[in-house]
């Protein structure tokens, strides 16, 4: 199996396992540990349980509670807001997943998780003693990564995916304002910047990152003309242009994700890589 920028190319883009027909990925895991936290604390609360000690706090981390960071996502209120919460993380994760593969999107959700305990212990050196728990700010955090991947994918039909992310950015931080929840606040802008700078510095990383701007729908799209060749000279032949070459992969995974390729595109888009790695040295 070939690596590159240390991933396995051959796999890591594949789920991590399979319930029937249907693929399971980290996405999928992490939505159904979130359904199952909500679903913890609504009987914590009923049983007048105190769950503070999961919650993130920065006098209890600092004293053992090493476990915070990770539990402190996992209590949810019980609100028909949850569903949208649940609905967005699960839409735009798996594809930032599908994009990066399972190792970088791991990695980024690592980056996400150690944004409050950061945030938090940095303003309780200021003085300040606020807890911390709850997904909707990794929820807009990774809304924001597929935003840097897909910019300009048309949602509902008529908004660009990266101007719907800025109002979810501006509305999440405009709700915080009245309250002066300043941490809060600031774990919210630190989840989007980490996101948009670790997907950007992905996208400098693989030496097709300027094709993506071929994703764009209002792009004139070039004809095709399809020529019959022996399977033996399409083996053999490897085209100059290679933009040109994954051109319509890169239209597929616009309008279908990265998923939706077949083995065949996957080795494609592969071997376009490699000729551009090469001519980059």
């Amino acid at each position: 199996m070939r690596r590159m920028f240390g991933v396995t190319t051959s796999d890591d883009y594949r789920p991590v396992a399979w319930m029937g027909r249907y693929p399971v990925r980290v996405t999928s895991i992490v939505c159904a540990l979130v359904v199952l936290g909500m679903f913890a604390t609504v009987a914590a609360q009923t049983a007048r349980v105190d769950f503070s000690l999961f919650a993130f706090q920065t006098y209890s981390f600092l004293h053992g509670a090493i476990w915070q960071p990770l539990t402190c996502t996992l209590i949810q209120t019980a609100s028909f807001f949850f569903l949208f919460n649940i609905f967005f993380f699960y839409w735009s994760g798996n594809q930032v997943e599908q994009f990066l593969g399972v190792r970088r999107y791991l990695k980024l959700l690592g980056l996400l998780l150690l944004v409050p305990p950061v945030v938090f212990i940095a303003w309780g050196r200021a003085g300040m003693g606020w807890s911390y728990f709850g997904s909707y700010e990794l929820t807009i955090g990774m809304f924001i990564a597929f935003a840097a991947v897909y910019p300009n994918i048309e949602i509902f039909g008529w908004v660009s995916l990266k101007w719907l992310a800025f109002a979810g950015l501006v509305l999440g931080s405009m709700q915080y304002l009245p309250r002066h929840d300043w941490g809060y606040l600031t774990v919210l802008w630190g989840m989007c910047l980490t996101s948009f700078i670790f997907i950007r510095v992905v996208q400098e990383r693989v030496a097709f990152s300027p094709a993506l701007q071929r994703l764009n729908p209002f792009r004139k799209k070039p004809r095709l003309h399809v020529v019959q060749k022996s399977p033996t000279a399409q083996r053999a032949a490897e085209p100059d242009d290679v933009y040109a070459s994954v051109d319509p992969i890169l239209d597929k995974i616009s309008k279908s994700g990265i998923g939706s390729l077949t083995s065949a595109e996957r080795r494609q888009l592969d071997r376009a890589r490699d000729r551009l790695l090469k001519k980059t040295e």
